[in-house]
């Protein structure tokens, strides 16, 4: 249980980042590129095993994961720019409530996967959440539109990830930690391309503030690892999900003084609730 508390907070801690470098001026992307690196290096001195060059790229899932690495770091983006432009518990919920799209995908891409009558609920009751949290009293809907975005976006990174591993990879931690290292490494070399590409110069900041982004970005998803290995995926995704909206709602309504109004609340109580039902039995 303690792996799975320690997924919530650093997750939750990703989102905090963001908010904070809006509000100290840090590059983002910047920042973001660094946190790949880090992240690749903890994983490798972590996983403290050598990785043989020529097996890697044999290895039958290198091509989608390339591509995945890609999408990664445009996804981290978009998450951020959410956060920064909505509030944390906005960009929290997108992230997390597009979860009816991998459940949706799987229905239709895998034979034997089931929708229940519980989960087309759930999965109903999310896009009232979606309409509920998202409903603000602004006239410029720019920011609505990026919410939408990684709203989407996360379903498919997250559907691909989930094809990636039930097609690809072998039920080996060895073959799960250099797909992690790989997806890190790759995600890094695009954001270097971006920033070569836009030529802005990178200070020492925005360094240290990607080296400690890197930390939690690693150990979110180690500590749903090891989570899942002791609890299994029926009582994680759920608590997981519903913890990080929870979590990140209650510290941006008291510590970043968050307008949430009613309708709001209202959307983020159907959400847990629809996770609830979504990852039903």
């Amino acid at each position: 249980m303690i792996s799975l508390l320690l997924s919530i907070v650093f997750t939750v801690v990703l989102f905090l980042f963001f908010k904070e470098f809006e509000r100290r001026a840090i590059n983002t992307h910047h920042a973001i590129t660094i946190n790949y690196i880090t992240a690749s290096l903890l994983a490798f001195f972590i996983y403290n095993k050598d990785i043989s060059l020529v097996e890697l790229i044999s290895s039958s899932w290198l091509h989608p994961t390339i591509g995945l690495g890609i999408f990664f770091v445009i996804m981290f983006n978009i998450m951020a720019k959410t956060t920064q432009k909505l509030g944390v518990s906005i960009a929290a919920m997108s992230s997390k409530m597009s979860l009816i799209i991998p459940v949706l995908l799987s229905y239709f891409i895998y034979p034997d996967s089931n929708i229940s009558s519980l989960q087309f609920f759930g999965i109903i009751l999310a896009l009232v959440a979606v309409y509920c949290t998202f409903k603000k009293k602004q006239k410029n809907l720019y920011p609505l539109y990026i919410a939408i975005v990684l709203f989407f976006g996360a379903g498919i990174l997250d559907a691909s990830i989930n094809h990636i591993k039930t097609t690809f990879l072998n039920q080996h931690d060895d073959e799960y930690n250099k797909f992690i290292i790989t997806i890190f490494s790759v995600a890094f070399i695009t954001g270097l391309l971006k920033m070569i590409y836009d030529k802005k110069p990178i200070n020492i900041k925005s360094v240290y503030s990607g080296i400690l982004l890197g930390v939690p970005n690693y150990f979110s998803i180690y500590f749903v690892l090891k989570s899942l290995e002791e609890l299994g995926g029926i009582v994680v995704f759920p608590v997981l999900n519903i913890g990080v909206v929870i979590l990140s709602s209650i510290i941006s309504f008291i510590y970043y003084k968050e307008q949430i109004s009613i309708l709001n609340w209202i959307g983020i109580s159907l959400s847990c609730i629809s996770i609830i039902l979504i990852l039903s039995v």
